[in-house]
């Protein structure tokens, strides 16, 4: 595995040191200032195939940029575009596959050793917090998908979505005078109904009785299921998103996921009389 950046090679050893172990990771390293052309001319890719003494045809580039996915083409290689940005997929039309995240990355499509931490058709993931008021949304969650959604606001917390890839996740949601909840959740611009910003959209697996905007809902995000998707009908999308819901009923009943329904974030309080 080697790593090819148009950055200065001292730029990148330096960036990637805040990292442990990740140096370590790539059998080579090369940077712009070590040859001629950088990306997007393929001499790069070409050197780094030189390097690894691997045939260009024999190498998978994963480019987030579109001189990148330009250079990798060019040196015949077969290449993976995970933009940078959201919404530019249809500008990467020239690479092999495009993905939403690395989250999304499996290997073994390309020949490849396939990762081994999926697991029922889940992907664990270092746990997140992310928690308000439950807001109304657009109303469609009841009374166009059938599905109750209780959707947080983004306000305040444009930093921590930046961080994590729009799709579909899972984890326990905390109401503090009610419990604690399986959780299903969308984030991000939800590609059937286009969006115009990244929401958060979390489904408790729970027949509530009745409404509980204004109340505090606690979530830890502890998995991932899948990319965000359009969907030719309004019934595919409703069959996947009631897919998705049971692979989280199912995930969450693992140690390795149900460990988390006591996290002291989740704030539950009960009355003495629950």
């Amino acid at each position: 595995m080697a790593l090819a950046s148009n950055s200065p090679r001292t730029n990148i050893e330096t960036k990637i040191s805040y990292h442990q172990g990740w140096k370590e990771s790539f059998s080579l390293i090369i940077g712009g200032d070590e040859v001629t052309s950088g990306k997007p001319s393929p001499e790069i890719y070409v050197e780094a195939a030189k390097r690894l003494n691997m045939n260009p045809s024999c190498c998978l580039v994963i480019e987030d940029s579109l001189p990148g996915v330009t250079a990798g083409k060019a040196a015949g290689m077969e290449v993976v575009a995970v933009p940078s940005l959201p919404k530019q997929s249809h500008l990467f039309t020239s690479a092999d596959e495009i993905i939403n995240s690395l989250l999304d990355l499996r290997p073994e499509k390309w020949g490849l050793p396939a990762f081994e931490d999926w697991i029922e058709g889940t992907l664990p993931i270092e746990p997140w917090y992310i928690g308000g008021p439950v807001i109304k949304g657009f109303g469609r969650g009841s009374k166009v998908l059938g599905i109750p959604t209780a959707n947080l606001s983004t306000e305040g917390y444009s930093a921590i979505l930046s961080e994590h890839p729009s799709g579909v996740y899972f984890g326990w949601a905390g109401l503090p005078t009610r419990g604690v909840y399986k959780m299903v959740m969308s984030i991000g611009w939800n590609p059937y109904f286009d969006n115009s910003e990244k929401t958060i959209e979390p489904w408790l697996l729970h027949d509530f009785n009745e409404d509980f905007y204004g109340e505090e809902l606690w979530l830890a995000i502890v998995g991932y299921i899948r990319p965000e998707a359009n969907f030719p009908s309004l019934d595919s999308l409703v069959a996947k998103i009631h897919e998705d819901g049971k692979i989280a009923e199912n995930a969450l009943e693992l140690p390795l996921y149900s460990k988390y329904k006591g996290d002291p974030y989740l704030k539950i309080s009960f009355p003495e009389n629950i």
